[in-house]
């Protein structure tokens, strides 16, 4: 390594595979890579237009020409020059971050999705060249479909095939879903439905119905039950490489547990099954009681978030409310810690990825788990800010 890696912040852009002509990068003044947990990824690449000599190289298949025919603005030829095409929508992109002379690390792979250009008064014509993911294929276009009897993973599997990636889902998801569909034919006689919805939306719910998150890495579209890592990928000390820090502690909205109301239509019968936090021992438990006896519950578990009747209709509603009931808590458990930070820029911060936080005082030191995370390269170097939240059930 480097004895000074951290003094010469340095990126790649590829287009389709090629570098970036010298003369393009020399023109970069800034990269951000914004990146989010089950959301589309995020590049903005800002370009110095200086004669508009980038307008020359990127306007084809939109229906106009810029400039008549022959009428040149700057110098455009040699090898500095960027070919005609290069920033079509759709044209592949990838990103690497670091700190020269050590080697980059891959951050991004995607397609260009908008070009958006700015003519400001008495200053420099500028460019954002944008590209996102591939997890962008699933928001376009909105579809109404049945999938019959398939399971949830192999539906998941389609929608990625569709869109040109690679589908890769864990074994639990496999295994659940594969068992859900066998009840849903024994017992209901129907099947995952897409109503005017996107595929993205589709999985959404798939993700939703099994615990799971989803994400895209290159082409492979990631559906599983586990997160990327529970340990800790770096180290930030306050006044050290965690330039700041600002922690959000609520308990409005929160909740000890999360129920479910079920509801047998052949007897007039119903139940609450609640899933709640002890804080005392740091234990889940699970809580059934009659309907009639619900009001009760508070003073046994505490505060309760009771999401909508749930009829009963086979053995599969009960296992996808479990895991529903279980998210809806997690959700809620781990937005009570929350914060904002930024540090010098590393690669390590990542959506999904754990940091550890430390010179904070024992009530905000610790482990978090990333929500968000934006990579920024220019004029002032390179930095990473974040957002993060304490995650009481991992």
């Amino acid at each position: 390594m480097a004895a000074h890696p951290r003094y010469a912040p340095d990126f790649r852009i590829q287009i389709n595979d090629q570098d970036v002509p010298q003369g393009l990068r020399a023109s970069i003044q800034s990269v951000r890579f914004q990146e989010g947990w089950d959301a589309s990824n995020r590049v903005e690449i800002g370009i110095a237009n200086t004669n508009l000599r980038w307008l020359q190289t990127h306007i084809r298949g939109l229906g106009f020409q810029p400039f008549p025919t022959g009428v040149r603005i700057g110098p455009m030829n040699g090898p500095q020059a960027a070919p005609d095409g290069t920033f079509d929508i759709q044209n592949k992109v990838t990103l690497a971050l670091g700190y020269a002379p050590d080697p980059l690390d891959p951050v991004f792979t995607g397609e260009i999705t908008g070009v958006q250009a700015s003519f400001p008064n008495g200053g420099m014509p500028a460019m954002t060249v944008v590209a996102q993911d591939y997890l962008n294929r699933l928001a376009t276009g909105a579809y109404s479909r049945g999938f019959g009897f398939l399971p949830d993973f192999l539906i998941a599997a389609i929608l990625s095939a569709e869109n040109l990636l690679i589908p890769l889902v864990d074994p639990t998801v496999i295994g659940a879903s594969t068992a859900i569909a066998v009840l849903n034919v024994l017992f209901t006689g129907t099947g995952r439905k897409q109503k005017g919805q996107t595929d993205l939306q589709v999985l959404e719910e798939i993700a939703a119905t099994y615990d799971a998150d989803f994400w895209v890495e290159g082409n492979v579209l990631y559906v599983s039950r586990f997160m990327k890592s529970y340990s800790p990928s770096v180290t930030l000390t306050y006044g050290e490489s965690l330039l700041d820090f600002a922690p959000r502690v609520s308990t409005i909205g929160q909740v000890a547990g999360v129920s479910m109301r079920f509801v047998l239509r052949e007897i007039p019968l119903d139940f609450l099954v609640t899933i709640f936090w002890d804080f005392d021992t740091e234990r889940l438990g699970v809580s059934i009681v009659p309907g009639a006896a619900a009001a009760s519950l508070k003073s046994l578990v505490g505060s309760v978030f009771e999401i909508i009747d749930q009829p009963i209709n086979s053995p599969a509603d009960i296992v996808n409310s479990a895991l529903v009931i279980t998210r809806e808590l997690r959700n809620k458990l781990n937005k009570r810690l929350t914060g904002s930070g930024s540090s010098i820029g590393d690669t390590r911060i990542r959506a999904g990825a754990v940091l550890r936080l430390e010179g904070l005082g024992p009530d905000f030191s610790g482990d978090y788990r990333v929500s968000a995370a934006t990579h920024t390269i220019d004029s002032g170097g390179y930095r990473t800010s974040f957002e993060v939240r304490k995650e009481i059930l991992p």
